[in-house]
């Protein structure tokens, strides 16, 4: 698993291999040698004015520059790379290796944050898609669906404990997941319904795209 270090007012690009899942972590503390400072009490809350340590697992290089991309073009605040060699220690003295790695290099070169786990999740987003099809044969709407699937290039991940069928798609929106059950309702009449779930604008987009193609495919 390879990982993408940001900083808010400051973005480490670094990979290495770990056992975590990906976290968003609060700067707290600047351990200088002039200056130590005690941890905060509790976890920190997120705030336009904090600076924080975003850290981004990926799985290969399509996520690695959709999110890069998102991060060199944020317009708020200020992101930029950090100089030098950067590492996030676990379960050892700081004081004891900051003092063995100023015997290496001048002191002025180093300084050491502490880090508390900051509380947050994305905010979900949900759109939802209704239609009924007179007249229409359940394996032609089934048809319809698949196609659109394929031309969003989503990727196939089965069924829903439901029977839905069940889709992954990446967008420049963003990424979201979309299931969908076609259902005869009467002899002659057959509902589908559609859920996508995602993030930020995704949805939404879906949504517009998938109806826009039902209609050219099923008139």
């Amino acid at each position: 698993m390879e990982k993408l270090f940001i900083v808010g007012d400051g973005t480490l690009f670094q990979r290495h291999e770990s056992h975590d899942r990906p976290v968003c972590e609060a700067i707290v503390t600047d351990r200088r040698r002039d200056g130590v400072l005690g941890p905060a009490e509790g976890r920190p809350e997120m705030s336009d004015t904090g600076e924080y340590l975003v850290v981004v697992d990926y799985e290969d290089e399509r996520e690695r520059k959709r999110a890069e991309y998102l991060l060199d073009n944020w317009e708020d605040g200020t992101i930029e790379s950090l100089d030098g060699m950067s590492r996030v220690v676990r379960g050892v003295d700081i004081d004891e290796l900051y003092d063995q790695l100023a015997a290496k290099v001048p002191e002025d070169e180093l300084s050491a944050y502490e880090l508390n786990r900051v509380d947050t999740e994305a905010t979900q987003v949900q759109a939802t898609i209704d239609e009924t099809f007179d007249d229409v044969e359940a394996d032609r709407v089934e048809w319809a669906m698949e196609s659109i699937m394929k031309k969003r290039k989503a990727v196939d991940q089965g069924s829903t404990a439901e029977g839905e069928s069940l889709w992954a798609v990446y967008t420049k929106k963003g990424r979201a997941e979309i299931r969908y059950d076609i259902r005869q309702q009467e002899q002659s009449t057959i509902r589908l319904h559609i859920v996508i779930d995602g993030f930020g604008d995704a949805p939404e987009f879906l949504r517009e795209f998938i109806q826009e193609e039902i209609g050219y495919m099923i008139a």
